[in-house]
């Protein structure tokens, strides 16, 4: 096992563990904290560093390297990012002005070394976990359903897209983990975990953890526990949801009931209205996806989607 501490102010950069497998496989790179309020990921990682340092799980082939704190500061103010959000704009930066532009090359360095990219984090609406997919990638789709998640959500980037708000935006602002571990070759998954404190997140990124070791053959899962189910795989393949419309909430709308995430909604549904009364339905049978009844104005209010057919 390796430790290291890189770049500026070592006490408050990224701590990474490294343990590598005496036969060839996968490079796995797991994250927590990436916002440092999220905390389950972190939980979770070090939970499992005990099992290892304990010999409960042991990485037989391939190499595992968990990061359980990416944003130090963050996570020690308990708050999401300190002077800007670390999950965004996630390029290496030869002069960086920021705390987190400075961990932002700390996790790029890391993320080139992957092949593979599991990224837990945890929501504040709350309710079931999910998992974000890039949608192209079968592979990605692959490991991202056999992780515990109640769904698999992709077309992010094209439903953003449709709503224009995102004209002349700068298009690297939309780089986060996944986004950069793709474009060095890697696939990358984020999980959310559940609502921020819920007890049961960091159960949820647990078992998550071992079963994208068990499915990527690095390793074998820990002794089963009450906390953790023994499944190292899950019983059946999650729904894949894709996201077709992003609603932002331009006026004091409210909705019409108390929404939870991934609901089903039938076609013409009221999902909410805006200040005036007008309303706004479901443009087909689908599921509501994270609403937040107090999102401020000008916010991403909600979001809609459909469920995908069965790939071949």
């Amino acid at each position: 096992m390796d430790a290291r501490l890189r770049g500026h102010d070592a006490d408050m950069m990224i701590e990474s563990f490294t343990y590598k497998g005496p036969r060839e496989g996968s490079r796995l790179l797991i994250l927590g904290a990436v916002h440092g309020n999220e905390k389950c990921g972190s939980i979770a990682i070090k939970r499992l560093m005990e099992e290892i340092g304990r010999g409960e799980v042991k990485i037989e082939a391939g190499q595992l390297t968990v990061a359980p704190v990416c944003n130090p500061r963050a996570f020690e103010q308990d708050v999401r990012f300190t002077e800007r959000n670390l999950n965004r704009y996630l390029l290496p930066d030869a002069n960086p002005q920021t705390y987190e532009a400075q961990l932002g090359n700390e996790l790029c360095a890391l993320i080139e070394q992957c092949d593979v990219l599991l990224d837990i984090h945890s929501y504040t609406v709350g309710g079931a976990p999910f998992a974000f997919v890039g949608g192209a990638s079968e592979k990605e789709l692959a490991f991202a359903s056999r992780l515990g998640a109640a769904a698999v959500l992709t077309g992010w980037e094209q439903a953003y897209a449709a709503t224009g708000r995102c004209d002349g935006v700068d298009k690297n602002e939309g780089i986060g983990t996944t986004e950069y571990a793709r474009r060095c070759g890697a696939i990358g998954v984020t999980l959310e975990c559940g609502q921020h404190l819920a007890p049961e997140a960091p159960e949820v990124a647990t078992r998550a953890i071992h079963n994208a070791l068990a499915y990527l053959g690095l390793g074998a899962a820990a002794a089963p526990s009450a906390a953790v189910p023994a499944c190292a795989v899950p019983a059946s393949k999650p729904p894949v949801i894709t996201v077709t419309h992003v609603f932002y909430r331009d006026d004091p709308g409210s909705f019409p009931k108390v929404w939870t995430h991934l609901e089903p909604v039938a076609e013409g549904e009221v999902l909410a209205r805006h200040a005036n009364g007008e309303a706004i339905a479901a443009p087909a049978d689908g599921f509501m996806i994270m609403p937040r009844a107090n999102c401020p104005v000008g916010e991403e209010w909600f979001y809609f989607g459909v469920a995908e057919k069965s790939r071949s």
